[in-house]
C-alpha cells in the first residue's frame, strides 16, 4: 500500500472477547484530512489509541504495524517502541472525545494549559499567556477569563473541547487524531470548529485522521474515508419520522424563575454566565427538548434539577411540592426521582470496576431507598440493547456508546419519574442513536417517564420531543411544541441552527 506520513498495515485489535479491528491498512499523508468511520463499538477510538501507543488494559495489538515517515525520522510500532512514544504529543496531537477526562479536575484551566503547552512546545515559549489568550478566543471561547480561572467541571463540554483544539494550534503537531471532535458542541459552533481544522490543516500542512460517526461531519470535511472494514473512497439527508409520544397531561415538573450565575476567582470572587428567567413544565410520558449552542446554559439547568447546585432564585416543583436546596432530604429524594444521564459517558463509571461491579453499586442503593423487588443487572442491560456477557468488562474495554447505554441503565434502577439526558446521544453513531430514541420513547410509554433531552442536533430534537426550548445566552428566547418551532422558527439563534445543518450537507469550500 503507499507510504505516508503515517501508514496502518495489516492491523489487528483483539479483546478477551475476539478481534474488534481486523487487518485494517490505510495511510495519511501531511495536508490530508481522512475520516476513520464505523459503528459505536467497532473499535474506531481503540484505533486512535493503537496509533498513540496507549491502549487500554484488556485490548491489545495483536498483528500489524503503524510507520511513521516524515522524511526525516522512520518509526514502526511496535518495534520502535521508545522511539514512538516520543511522537506523542509534540509530533502527533490528540483531541479525545471524553473533554472532561482531558484534564486535571482539581487544577485551574490556566495552571495546567500552560503547564501543558510549556511541556510540549519544542521551543521555550516566553509569551505561553499572551498566545494561550489569542488562540482560545480564536477557537470562540468569549469570556477567557471565567474559563482560565475555571475547573473542568465548571465548563461545558463544548468549551472543554475547544480548550484541546487549542492546545493542538499552539504546539502545531505534523498529524492530529481528533476522536469524534464535534459530538459535544452544537452545530453553528461545529460549522466554525470544521472550517478551523480544515484551515489549519492547510496552513501548517498537517495531516488530520478524523473519527467520527456523524454522516455530516465525513460529508463537510473529509478529503478521503475509511470505514473500519477497510474500505477506502474519495468524498466527492432527509429528517427522520418523529417519534410521536402521548404526554399524559398530569404536570410532574414545575421550574419558575430559575436563575443561577456562576462564579469564579475565589477571594476575589468573580461573576461569569449563567441562566435567568427560566421556565418550563414537564408532563409524565412527556419529552421536553433543550437546544442552544456550547456554553448557553443547558447543563446549568440539569444540574440544578438533580440538585448539584442550588438556584440563586426561582422554584422547582417536583410532584406538586416545592423542592427546598436546603434540606438533605429534599436533595435525596430529588436525585431518586430525577436521573441525569451525563455527557460524559465513560467518565461516569469507576474505570477499575467492571459492569457487574457498577449495576451492583445501585442495586444496594434501591434497597436504602426501600424500592421493592429484586433486580437482575442482565435484565437491565437488556432493557438498554446491552449483552449479558458485557457484565464482566471494564469501562475502558467499551465504546463511548456501550458506556452511555450503561449509564441509562444504572439510571433506570432507581426507578426516576424524569431521566435528564444531557447530550447522551452525542457519541452513538446513528443506528445506534435511533435505537436509543426507540428505547426513550418505550420507556414513556410503559414507565410514563419525563424526558429531558439536551442536545444541540436539532434533528435528533424534532424526531422524539413534543416541546422544545431555544436557549441562549442563558435565556430561553424561543419555546413551543416541536413542530411549530422547526416550521417557523421566530429567533434568529433558531434560524441557525437549521441553516447551519443545512450547509453540514454538502462538502466545505474554503
Amino acid at each position: 500500500m503507499p507510504h505516508g506520513l503515517l501508514t496502518v498495515d495489516q492491523l489487528t485489535l483483539s479483546t478477551r472477547q475476539g478481534n474488534i479491528v481486523t487487518d485494517l491498512s490505510f495511510s495519511i499523508s501531511p495536508g490530508e484530512i481522512v475520516a476513520l468511520t464505523g459503528r459505536s463499538g467497532s473499535g474506531k477510538t481503540s484505533m486512535g489509541l493503537a496509533i498513540l501507543g496507549l491502549l487500554p488494559n484488556g485490548i491489545h495489538l495483536r498483528s500489524g504495524t503503524i510507520e511513521w515517515n516524515d522524511g526525516q525520522k522512520f518509526v514502526s510500532y511496535p518495534r520502535d517502541i521508545n522511539s514512538w512514544y516520543q511522537l506523542r504529543g509534540s509530533h502527533i496531537g490528540y483531541i479525545q472525545q471524553d473533554a472532561f477526562g482531558a484534564f486535571d479536575p482539581v487544577i485551574k484551566m490556566r495552571k495546567q494549559l500552560l503547564m501543558i503547552i510549556h511541556e510540549r512546545s519544542v521551543t521555550p515559549l516566553s509569551n505561553a499567556d499572551e498566545l494561550l489568550r489569542e488562540k482560545l478566543r480564536e477557537v470562540g471561547i468569549e469570556e477567557v477569563d471565567r474559563l482560565l480561572n475555571s475547573y473542568p467541571h465548571q465548563l461545558s463540554g463544548g468549551q472543554l473541547q475547544r480548550c484541546q483544539l487549542c492546545l493542538t494550534i499552539i504546539i502545531q503537531p505534523q498529524l492530529i487524531i481528533a476522536d469524534e471532535p464535534t459530538s459535544a458542541i452544537d452545530k453553528i459552533n461545529q460549522l466554525e470548529i470544521l472550517d478551523l481544522f480544515a484551515r489549519v490543516c492547510q496552513k501548517f500542512n498537517i495531516a488530520f485522521l478524523c473519527i467520527t460517526h456523524e454522516p455530516s461531519v465525513v460529508k463537510y470535511l473529509a478529503d478521503r474515508v475509511v470505514d473500519l472494514q477497510g474500505n477506502e473512497y474519495i468524498n466527492s439527508g432527509n429528517r427522520n419520522a418523529r417519534i410521536k409520544s402521548h404526554p399524559s397531561g398530569n404536570s410532574i415538573l414545575e421550574v419558575q424563575n430559575i436563575a443561577y450565575t456562576h462564579r469564579y476567582g475565589g477571594l476575589f470572587e468573580k461573576k461569569g454566565g449563567g441562566v435567568r428567567r427560566i421556565n418550563f413544565s414537564l408532563s409524565r410520558g412527556e419529552c421536553l427538548g433543550m437546544i442552544g449552542e456550547s456554553g448557553s446554559g443547558k447543563s446549568t439547568i440539569a444540574q440544578i434539577l438533580v440538585g448539584l447546585i442550588p438556584p440563586d432564585d426561582g422554584k422547582v416543583i417536583l410532584d406538586n411540592a416545592e423542592v427546598h436546596f436546603q434540606r438533605k432530604e429534599d436533595i435525596r429524594q430529588l436525585r431518586r426521582k430525577i436521573q441525569l444521564v451525563m455527557q460524559d459517558g465513560r467518565g461516569s463509571l469507576h474505570p477499575d470496576k467492571n459492569v457487574r461491579e457498577l449495576m451492583d453499586e445501585i442495586i444496594r442503593e434501591r434497597k436504602k431507598n426501600g424500592l421493592a423487588s429484586e433486580v437482575m443487572p442482565e435484565d437491565s442491560l437488556s432493557e438498554v440493547g446491552l449483552p449479558a456477557d458485557i457484565l464482566d468488562r471494564n469501562p475502558g474495554e467499551l465504546s463511548g456508546g456501550e458506556c452511555l447505554r450503561i449509564c441509562i441503565a444504572r439510571a433506570l434502577l432507581l426507578e426516576p419519574e424524569i431521566l435528564i439526558g444531557d447530550e447522551s446521544t452525542s457519541a452513538l453513531d446513528k443506528p445506534t442513536c435511533n435505537e436509543i430514541l426507540g428505547l426513550l420513547k418505550n420507556l414513556m410509554k410503559t414507565r410514563h417517564l419525563g424526558v429531558i433531552l439536551i442536545s444541540h442536533d436539532p434533528e435528533l430534537i424534532s424526531q422524539i420531543a413534543d416541546q422544545i426550548l431555544v436557549i441562549s445566552g442563558g435565556e430561553i428566547v424561543e419555546s413551543g411544541s416541536t413542530d411549530a418551532v422547526f416550521q417557523e422558527p421566530k429567533h434568529k439563534v433558531t434560524k441557525e441552527f437549521l441553516a447551519v445543518e443545512a450547509t453540514l450537507s454538502e462538502k466545505r469550500k474554503l
